[in-house]
């Protein structure tokens, strides 16, 4: 009895060994065909000290510091060749660049002018306090200008764009509902703003909200998508659209799908069980091909901020990788890829 237990032991590490070897082969060989000539940042600030933007590489896991400043809810260019974001210090408050090229800081517009140009919309102003969490949110390249959320619902698109020494302002979208992420199709004729929002079209269920479909300078919309509102505490929304604005990913526990805008179909990409934890933010790769999605551990007793771990989904097999899992104290701000 006791050698058929021995044998049955064996039996069964010898199998783990051949299962963890075919993981480890198989992410070996994952991780090989993914392109990081664009590479993943993000802005944080770690439990050591060191705060400031940083790009990542997925193969090694190694970053390194791109600028001092935190751009907050950053996000790529078109081109890939710049950055913007919030910066929220001392010594800048408003939106700024980062060009990735040579890492070069550019202020782009500070708080006090934006001030300046809110009143134009009977908007109220956002006042600087401390470094931290800001009312001015999630700034974008757009046309020949940018757009950001203005407020503390982040209710309000603001669209600006400098003509002639100054700067002209416009509300593309305006809502009672509050606002957690937008994307913008340019095209030639009509613009489409995608939204997603807390307001409800598609389910009054509590928790749920919605992905509208608006185009800019109309009053139509209509919805696209009923979704899921994580009520994490930095809750800055769960959609991610493709470059050519043809799919969406999004979160409905315990499964990540990707909406089909052309075929109105979905597919579901991988599981990811959440227990004590949040899904914070989900990021195609630049082709398309790969999906980024970070998870935040609940931190004990609420002692300080989440503890995020990365993840890389490829969405034609499904197989997925764990990658860094950060330390308790280090706090994430932005990240794109």
């Amino acid at each position: 009895m006791k050698k058929k237990a021995i044998k049955a032991l064996v039996f069964l590490i010898i199998i783990g060994s051949i299962y963890c070897l075919y993981n480890k082969y198989n992410n070996y060989q994952m991780l090989k065909g993914i392109d990081v000539s664009t590479p993943i940042v993000f802005a944080a600030e770690f439990e050591d000290g060191n705060k400031g933007t940083f790009k990542y590489n997925i193969k090694t896991g190694e970053y390194k510091k791109i600028s001092d400043y935190i751009f907050q809810e950053l996000s790529y260019s078109d081109n890939y060749e710049k950055i913007i974001g919030v910066i929220w210090e001392d010594r800048f408050q408003g939106i700024a660049e980062l060009d990735m090229r040579d890492y070069t800081f550019k202020p782009v517009i500070s708080l006090d002018e934006l001030n300046k140009c809110v009143k134009e919309l009977g908007l109220t102003e956002i006042n600087y306090n401390y470094p931290g969490v800001t009312q001015l949110r999630m700034p974008r390249y757009y046309k020949d200008g940018y757009t950001f959320f203005w407020g503390y619902y982040s209710t309000v698109i603001c669209y600006i764009q400098r003509e002639n020494n100054s700067w002209d302002i416009e509300a593309i979208s305006n809502s009672r509902f509050r606002g957690y992420t937008y994307f913008i199709k340019k095209e030639a004729g009509l613009d489409l703003l995608l939204l997603e929002t807390e307001e409800k079209l598609m389910s009054q269920e509590s928790g749920r909200g919605t992905i509208i479909e608006k185009t800019i300078g109309m009053n139509n919309e209509k919805g696209i998508l009923d979704i899921y509102l994580t009520d994490a505490i930095d809750a800055s929304g769960l959609m991610d659209v493709t470059d050519d604005m043809s799919k969406i990913a999004y979160y409905e526990e315990p499964e990540i799908y990707i909406y089909d805008l052309n075929t109105k179909k979905k597919k579901h990409v991988a599981n990811q069980y959440l227990f004590y934890k949040y899904i914070l933010d989900l990021k195609f790769s630049p082709n398309g091909r790969y999906m980024l999605y970070t998870v935040g551990d609940i931190p004990f007793f609420w002692d300080g901020w989440y503890r995020t771990k990365f993840f890389i989904v490829d969405m034609k097999t499904g197989n997925k990788i764990g990658l860094t899992k950060w330390k308790n104290g280090d706090t994430f701000y932005g990240i794109d890829w």
